[in-house]
């Protein structure tokens, strides 16, 4: 950015701004380096800004918009979207030499009257979504993991704990609100602009600036569950079992996850699983209970509370580190997954040796049940019909210390990732959907969300943004239109 240019930007933000450095931050202050060093990622730290904007209301971010909006059309600057940062591949929210926009100030979580719905500000992270539904006996089919933030997630699709009777947590969403390219505010629902409502779920940053997400809530009893360990020898019989689970069990109030992993030198099976009403050991989780042996020292299951659960999981992963990740989608079939673990043994072997290393391999199960209560819900971006499942989403994930065996992990990750595809294409077993909250800078996402979707996204994207503000000027994320 020439120095003409940066300082025009700069005259710009701060005339919503201000220059307080808890609003606006530039290099070379302390306030930029801890907020630029805050991703969940290393890669995302590495980035370096021209601007950090830190608006805290929603009338900031429609002034932001407005006075940006010239510039990022004439090219002469590029934004990125930032909540919590939790998407590890570089770029995804945060930009080199342009101004990253992070909401993590938008603060608030706001019970409607009679307690049905939850207002939540893109700044909240699920753990302080679930704390405070909690003091009201609620809860809502959030993240996972609680440190996750809100507005990422959502717009990606996301996978609850509740997924099996809810669908994707997106389908959970009763209203956004999104400040479009405009600058205008406006509420996107099932009645009132409801196809960008549709679109914004699974939808990503495409069109507009979400600043607050409205899901529906239940009652957050006690739940059953946590996380089992076995020996790398129970593989198959545990991912035979998740293949039967996924294809025959009729239980909508269990989620589960199963994953082979390396790390500080050893190889270990696990899976998470949790029964959402509570039930100890039901038979629907006999599927993985009943699996031997077990490391018996290093499980976890317990009756707890949906918040507890996920701070648990928050525990597994720090920010900061070389965290990658990619993604695929296949239908459950037991002799691909044998093979796909095999596959993954062997691309272990070859980069073990880098510092800090750990690797996983995990398989998300999307049940039938899964996707028939998401379309019921209205339907999202993502547009897979019932009939497709179930489905595995399969997650390659390695993270490591040291960036020198940056080249050497991303070509070996990235060539197995391409031979899993080519092995599951081959067999007739592999779809066309990438779970966008895993997926990988490369992937064409939109497209995985299958044409007629695609073309529907454009037509909203047309709609509401003619200009293509968020096409062209917020390269981060996944684009509907791809260079």
């Amino acid at each position: 950015m020439t120095a003409a240019n940066s300082t025009r930007i700069l005259d710009a933000l701060t005339s919503v701004l201000g220059s307080g450095p808890a609003s606006l931050s530039v290099p070379g202050t302390e306030e930029y380096d801890e907020s630029n060093g805050s991703y969940f990622s290393a890669f995302e730290n590495e980035i370096k800004p021209a601007f950090i904007a830190k608006p805290a209301t929603v009338q900031q971010v429609q002034g932001l918009v407005k006075v940006l909006r010239a510039h990022v059309l004439e090219g002469s600057v590029q934004i990125a979207i930032r909540g919590t940062g939790h998407t590890p591949f570089a770029g995804s929210a945060n930009i080199q030499d342009g101004v990253t926009i992070d909401l993590r100030r938008l603060k608030g979580i706001t019970l409607n009257e009679d307690k049905s719905t939850v207002e939540i500000a893109v700044g909240e992270t699920w753990t302080t979504v679930y704390a405070e539904l909690e003091e009201h006996g609620l809860t809502t089919a959030g993240g996972r993991v609680g440190r996750v933030g809100v507005g990422g997630f959502i717009l990606g699709g996301g996978l609850s704990m509740v997924s099996s009777r809810r669908g994707f947590a997106c389908d959970s969403v009763t209203e956004f609100k999104v400040v479009l390219a405009s600058g205008e505010l406006v509420r996107a629902n099932a009645g009132e602009k409801s196809d960008l409502w549709t679109a914004l779920k699974g939808g990503l940053n495409n069109f507009g600036i979400v600043t607050s997400i409205t899901m529906t809530t239940f009652a957050a009893g006690d739940m059953w569950g946590g996380l089992t360990y076995y020996p790398p020898e129970t593989f198959e019989d545990l991912l035979s079992n998740a293949c039967n689970f996924a294809q025959k069990e009729p239980d909508e109030d269990v989620h589960i996850m199963c994953s082979a992993g390396y790390g500080f030198g050893h190889q270990a099976v696990t899976c998470c699983m949790w029964h959402t009403q509570g039930k100890v050991n039901p038979p629907s989780l006999q599927w993985f209970t009943g699996v031997q042996p077990q490391i018996e020292q290093m499980n976890t299951m317990r009756t707890s509370t949906h918040s507890d659960f996920c701070d648990e999981l928050s525990k597994f992963t720090v920010d900061g580190a070389r965290n990658h990740w990619t993604s695929l989608t296949v239908r459950a079939d037991i002799d691909l997954i044998k093979i796909f673990r095999s596959m993954w043994q062997e691309t272990l072997q070859s980069i073990k040796d880098a510092e800090g290393f750990v690797f996983s391999l995990g398989f998300h199960p999307l049940t039938r049940a899964l996707l028939e209560n998401s379309r019921k819900a209205g339907g999202n971006a993502m547009d897979i019909s019932p009939s497709d499942g179930p489905l595995f989403v399969v997650l390659i994930n390695p993270s490591w210390a040291l960036p020198e065996d940056d080249g050497r992990i991303f070509a070996a990750v990235e060539s197995l990732a391409t031979r899993l595809r080519e092995l599951a294409s081959k067999r007739g077993l592999l779809h066309r959907y990438i779970f966008t909250n895993y997926a990988h800078r490369t992937d064409h996402v939109m497209a995985g969300y299958g044409k007629e979707s695609l073309d529907r996204l454009r037509d909203v994207s047309a709609k509401y943004d003619p200009e293509g503000m968020f096409q062209k000027g917020v390269p981060g994320g996944f684009k509907l239109v791809r260079e």
